[in-house]
């Protein structure tokens, strides 16, 4: 975000632009945050389309080619937040103590999210690589050791590396907080909420589990707002009806098991032939996951250096 705020600054300076006086005005800076939401709303119904009832969308919630979506949003609520300090004119240098806090609070915990589906990308990728392993030795007709590793893939439990501690402001701190200060609180608050769900779903279907979608649901407590409200309840059925386990990965335990039945007659051909290509799709997804994932995690690490740098900058 520190890099975007300095390129898009030299795209948004114009003659039209709010005069500074303009800026200390309470409605002025309310419009700028309106229009932040505005943008976020608009960033997740084009990422994240609402399908019709009715249409053959609607229950794929639960597929990772829908969740690994997901990861998208971040990076383009990043431009939209650069574009709303640049619109006020308050950079980072300039933030209160309790903003920094925030905003590095903020990049933290994506950082350790962001290492949390790498870890449940690397469960996937190793229970696919078990069951390929199996799928060998049933060409070599080892059908005894096949079967020794044609085994379901099973929910992935993030234990101590699953963590979140966001940072809770006050009361008294928010009411210290006026001005621009405070739209950059507001704004900051919505980015970490918008991220903390936005991981959620990326996690229980990563994880095949509900568990990272309801911890970190309540961690966002932005369901009252029409940001997230509409999302938030066709997710929260689809999770609890699927118990977080993707359609992918479904499908790939319901072949296995057929395969593995198969074995006993012999006539396992077909089922070799649909595992094979169900593995397939799963490994390309992962990838696509890993690659987006590890890009973010770059950006936002860049990011949190940069500011961590212009503040010892500052200071000095």
């Amino acid at each position: 975000m520190v890099l975007l705020v300095e390129k898009l600054s030299h795209f948004l300076k114009n003659p039209n632009r709010m005069e500074n006086d303009h800026h200390n005005s309470e409605a002025l800076l309310a419009s700028s945050l309106q229009g932040f939401r505005s943008d976020v709303s608009k960033i997740m119904n084009k990422v994240l389309p609402i399908p019709e009832p009715g249409t053959e969308q609607e229950f794929q919630f639960m597929s990772l080619a829908w969740i690994q979506k997901c990861v998208d949003v971040i990076p383009l609520t990043h431009r939209a937040f650069a574009k709303l300090v640049v619109e006020i004119d308050h950079p980072m240098n300039k933030w209160g103590k309790s903003q920094v806090e925030e905003y590095l609070d903020y990049s933290l915990n994506l950082l350790d999210l962001l290492n949390s589906v790498t870890s449940g990308v690397s469960h996937l990728s190793h229970a696919r690589l078990c069951i390929s392993h199996g799928l060998s030795l049933i060409g070599k007709n080892s059908y005894s050791l096949a079967l020794e590793h044609l085994n379901e893939i099973q929910p992935y439990d993030l234990g101590k590396e699953f963590k979140v501690e966001r940072k809770i402001i006050t009361e008294n701190q928010e009411s210290s907080c006026s001005g621009k200060d405070l739209i950059i609180h507001q704004s900051l608050c919505i980015l970490m909420s918008i991220s903390l769900w936005i991981f959620g779903v990326l996690l229980s279907g990563i994880c095949n589990t509900v568990k990272p979608y309801m911890e970190l649901r309540k961690s966002a407590g932005l369901f009252d707002d029409s940001l997230i409200r509409g999302w938030d309840s066709i997710l929260a059925n689809e999770i609890a009806k699927s118990y977080g386990v993707s359609k992918e990965v479904k499908e790939i335990n319901e072949v296995t098991r057929n395969l593995k039945a198969a074995v006993a007659n012999g006539k396992v051909d077909e089922h070799v032939t649909e595992l094979t290509r169900r593995l397939k799709g799963l490994e390309e997804l992962l990838q696509t996951i890993g690659k987006k994932t590890n890009g973010l995690f770059s950006e936002v690490l860049a990011e949190r250096g940069k500011f961590l740098n212009s503040l010892q900058y500052t200071s000095k």
